[in-house]
C-alpha cells in the first residue's frame, strides 16, 4: 500500500513557485533540532547570571532554523504582554556581517543592531541620548555618518534597556572574530559581556565551532555563559544513521509532485553530500525539486540529486572544518571530567557528549580519542517517524 499524501493535493495544480514555497516553509522536527529547541527554551526562560548563550555547530546543520523557531515561540508566548504593551520586543536578531575587506567592522555592526531594535510604533520611540541618532517623522531610525562608535554603543545600550527583548540573537556570530590585527580578540567578548550585564538582556551568539575560540578568553565570560551544541548526524552511529534515513524519508513525502520520490534508496549518497547536516540536505533537496519541476518531471530522481549536489572537493573542505570543530568541542566536554579527575572525584562518563569523540581523561591531558554511543533507556529508535513544528 502506498503512503498517503503528506501535502495538500491541491498543490499539484498550483504554480511551481507555490510548490517550492511550500517545501521551503516545511520544517521537520528531527531529534537534534527538537533537543536543541527544548534546551534553548530553558536557557532563555531562566538565564540567571548566564546572559551569554553560545549556540554552535557545523555549518548547514540548521542553527538558523533553530533561531527562527525560538523567535516564533517567543512571539506566541508574549501575545498577552504585547496586547498590554505594543512597544515590547519579544526578541531581536541581527547578522554579523563581514565587510568587503574580509574583516568585521564593529561600528557597522552596532548600526545594524540599532536598526534591528528599531520599534515599529512611533508612539513608543525613545531618546537614544546622543546627537546624530534619532527617528524621523515616519518613525524610521536615522544614524548620521558623523556619529562615533562610543556614541553608537551608548545608543545601543539605551535601545536594549528600553526594548528589553528576552534574547538578542547575533547570527553568524563567528564572523565577529575576524577583527583587524591591531585589535585584541579579548575586546569582543568583554564588550558583549559588559553590554549583557548592563542591560540585563540575554545575548544568543549563533555560529560555527569557531565560536569556541572565545571559551578560553576571560574567566568572567566562561562563568556567565551557556554552551548549546547542535551537532550533525554521524553515519557510524546506528541510531544517528536510522534518524538520518527518517529525515530523508520525511522530506521525500513532502515534495509536492505527482509521484513520490524514492530518495531513501539513496540515503547513503544523501549523507555523503550533506555530511549529516539537515540544513545542507534541505537546501540540496530544494534545488533538486526546482530542477524536477522545471524540466516537467513527475518526481525527483538521482539525476536531479547529482546535478545539484555539493562537489567532492566542497564536501571535503567542509568536513575538514567540521572535524576540527568537533575535536574542539570534545575537548571542551572533557574539561569537566578532567576537573573531576584532578579533584580526585570519580569520572561520570554519562555526562560526556554522546555524539562526539570521547577525549580520554587522565590526571594529565591526553589527545587520544575514540567513538562512543549512549542510547536512551526505554526510548525506541526512530524509524521513519517525524513530527512537525
Amino acid at each position: 500500500m502506498s503512503n498517503p499524501r503528506h501535502f495538500p493535493t491541491t498543490l499539484l495544480a498550483e504554480s511551481p513557485t507555490e510548490k517550492l514555497l511550500y517545501f521551503d516553509k516545511y520544517t521537520m522536527a528531527h531529534p537534534r533540532l527538537q533537543e536543541a529547541f527544548n534546551l534553548l527554551k530553558l536557557a532563555v526562560s531562566n538565564s540567571s547570571e548566564s546572559r551569554i548563550i553560545f549556540i554552535y555547530g557545523p555549518t548547514g546543520v540548521g542553527k538558523t532554523t533553530l533561531r527562527l523557531l525560538i523567535e516564533k515561540w517567543l512571539v506566541e508566548s508574549s501575545l498577552p504582554q504585547l496586547e498590554i504593551d505594543p512597544g515590547f520586543l519579544p526578541y531581536a536578531s541581527v547578522e554579523a556581517v563581514i565587510q568587503k575587506s574580509g574583516l568585521f567592522n564593529s561600528k557597522d555592526h552596532i548600526k545594524r543592531c540599532l536598526f534591528a531594535l528599531n520599534e515599529p510604533l512611533i508612539d513608543h520611540k525613545i531618546d537614544y541620548g546622543t546627537r546624530g541618532i534619532y527617528h524621523n517623522n515616519l518613525g524610521q531610525i536615522v544614524i548620521e555618518s558623523k556619529v562615533i562608535e562610543t556614541d553608537l554603543g551608548w545608543a545601543l545600550e539605551q535601545a536594549l534597556k528600553h526594548g528589553k527583548p528576552k534574547i538578542f540573537f547575533i547570527d553568524e556570530a563567528h564572523h565577529m572574530l575576524m577583527v583587524a590585527s591591531g585589535r585584541k580578540l579579548t575586546d569582543l567578548p568583554e564588550a558583549i559581556k559588559s553590554l549583557a550585564n548592563r542591560t540585563g538582556v540575554v545575548h544568543g551568539l549563533v555560529g560555527t565551532y569557531e565560536l569556541l575560540t572565545l571559551h578560553d578568553i576571560g574567566d568572567q565570560l566562561s562563568r556567565r555563559s551557556v554552551y548549546l551544541h547542535f551537532p550533525r548526524y554521524h553515519a557510524d552511529i546506528e541510531q544517528d544513521r536510522e534518524v538520518f534515513q527518517s529525515v530523508v524519508w520525511g522530506f521525500q513525502l513532502r515534495m509536492p509532485l505527482p509521484q513520490e520520490p524514492d530518495l531513501v534508496s539513496h540515503w547513503d549518497y544523501c549523507y555523503e553530500r550533506s555530511l549529516g547536516c539537515v540544513g545542507i540536505l534541505k537546501n540540496w533537496f530544494q534545488n533538486a525539486l526546482f530542477d524536477a519541476i522545471t524540466d516537467g518531471s513527475d518526481s525527483v530522481g538521482l539525476k536531479h540529486l547529482e546535478r545539484r549536489a555539493l562537489s567532492v572537493t566542497q564536501c571535503r573542505n567542509i568536513l575538514k572544518k567540521i572535524k576540527e570543530g568537533e575535536k574542539n568541542h570534545a575537548q571542551l566536554e572533557a574539561e569537566v571530567q578532567q576537573l573531576r579527575a584532578e579533584l580526585g572525584l570519580p569520572i561520570n562518563e554519562d555526562h560526556l557528549d554522546n555524539d562526539m569523540k570521547k577525549v580520554e581523561i587522565q590526571p594529565q591531558q591526553d589527545d587520544s580519542t575514540s567513538r562512543r554511543v549512549r542510547k536512551k533507556v526505554g526510548k525506541p529508535l526512530p524509524k521513519r517517524h517525524q513530527v512537525e513544528i
